[in-house]
């Protein structure tokens, strides 16, 4: 899962540099063509048969537990497992991370809306994420300075 959740967001290479670096709100449109690089991702990664789990991972690390996600609208354990698991991860990165369009959150307030954020993520993963909470923000804190700058999109819409 680790080598396979590397390539969760290979899909925005077919996004436009321009909507991945853009500070601000998206607008409906823009929106639309960022969601796309969840398929973008899967038909990239599909086409081999040792990246199966990658593919399931970048197509539905945005789908929610109760169903309103994308692209497909999945709910609940028609989720494959691996992208339940790196939807929280991701959440959590992106919260806890800056863009050039906000700061990054410390990880106590990362914890509370993860914490708040019912129905978005399987309920498994997130008593997980909060039993293990603390390892989350050493882990965080050894990757930190080695993480390169990125520019991928806005922040997931949570409580």
């Amino acid at each position: 899962i680790g080598y396979s959740a590397a390539l969760h967001d290979i899909g925005k290479m077919s996004i436009d540099s321009a909507l991945l670096r853009k500070r601000g709100s998206l607008t409906p449109a823009e929106r639309q063509e960022m969601e796309l690089h969840t398929e973008y991702g899967w038909q990239i990664l599909r086409q081999s048969d040792r990246l199966r789990m990658a593919a399931d991972i970048a197509r539905c690390h945005h789908e929610r537990w109760d169903g309103q996600g994308y692209p497909r609208g999945l709910a609940g354990e028609a989720i494959p497992l691996a992208a339940r698991i790196v939807a929280l991860c991701d959440v959590y990165d992106a919260l806890r991370s800056p863009r050039p369009y906000k700061e990054g959150m410390a990880h106590e307030d990362v914890r509370e809306r993860l914490a708040a954020a019912d129905g978005h993520f399987d309920p498994a993963v997130r008593s997980c994420f909060l039993a293990y909470h603390e390892s989350f923000a050493a882990i965080y804190a050894d990757l930190v300075d080695r993480k390169p700058a990125r520019a991928d999109g806005p922040t997931p819409d949570l409580p």
